[in-house]
């Protein structure tokens, strides 16, 4: 827990994972928490049910699951898998918690597909096999397939499209109506041991741009009328949290540090973002789609 051991949420809120927003200190009325092993790596599970505990966390109340892997590009293929399983397991557990049952399912690649950090939720909906045309062109195999109809799309970035992310997936939910949305994202950490390493899951939706203080606008039930699921892989950091670390202090970066703060990523990003792309792609199709 770098940020929890370290220094002040206030001073430093650039990170979008519940479990470096939790206080180690301190015990908060509404805010539950848990660690547990899985088949493969292991869980912190954050359950906020308060305002007090929404307050504390900077975060609305909800679930919030993170799995901790090893760095995911020094993965094998088997682990790549359990890694997978789990992240299935988990969206069937956020479904039945939320009342949900998915049987047309909307998942949404956010990002840009052009900026390697930035590129998770891209390269994750190319993974995910797309169903919902099948069931248009012949209802009896779909039936047989025995699977949610599942779109998947990538709405890129207002820079390049012109209008906001949110906007263009409540227009989607307008028209296609699904049971519920699957956001994915690449997300900001405050610690380097999370960097490729982690998955967080949780309930309330996302809010793009959040962890490094680009606020867009949210996704989530509120906005777009449906449950959302949001599934994040941390990529990047930011450069201050380096500067602190080797000073060994909790006092706030000075003008010069925080002027020359910037947002750095592993060398390894690259085949980070194929391996997590690949896990969480793979985990909705095994949860809900074709996975063969």
């Amino acid at each position: 827990m770098f940020f929890t051991d370290k220094f002040d949420f206030d001073k430093h809120p650039y990170t979008d994972l519940a479990c470096e927003r939790r206080r180690l200190d301190i015990n908060t009325t509404g805010v539950e928490y848990k660690k547990e092993l899985g088949v493969v790596g292991s869980w912190e599970r954050i359950r906020i049910s308060s305002k007090e505990g929404a307050e504390s966390i900077g975060r609305p109340i909800g679930t919030y699951d993170t799995l901790l892997l090893e760095r995911m590009d020094l993965l094998e293929n088997e682990a790549i898998e359990d890694a997978a399983d789990e992240v299935a397991r988990e969206l069937c557990y956020m479904c039945d918690l939320n009342s949900v049952v998915p049987e047309r399912v909307l998942v949404v690649g956010l990002g840009n597909p052009e900026l390697t950090p930035d590129s998770i939720g891209p390269a994750a909906c190319r993974a995910v096999k797309a169903t919902m045309q099948i069931k248009s062109f012949d209802k009896e195999l779909f039936e047989g397939l025995e699977c949610s109809e599942i779109a998947a799309v990538t709405p890129d970035v207002a820079s390049k499209s012109g209008f906001d992310a949110a906007d263009y997936v409540k227009g989607l939910c307008s028209v296609m109506k699904p049971d519920v949305v699957f956001a994915i994202d690449a997300l900001a950490s405050r610690a380097v041991s999370r960097l490729g390493t982690t998955v967080q899951i949780s309930d309330t939706g996302i809010f793009p741009g959040s962890g490094i203080g680009n606020h867009r606008g949210a996704i989530c039930r509120e906005s777009v009328g449906v449950p959302v699921i949001a599934i994040g892989i941390p990529t990047v950091i930011d450069s201050r949290m380096f500067w602190l670390d080797a000073r060994g202090s909790s006092e706030p970066c000075d003008k010069d540090a925080s002027g020359a703060s910037m947002f750095v990523c592993p060398r390894e990003i690259g085949e980070i973002v194929k391996v997590g792309a690949r896990i969480v792609g793979e985990g909705i199709n095994q949860a809900f789609g074709l996975f063969y």
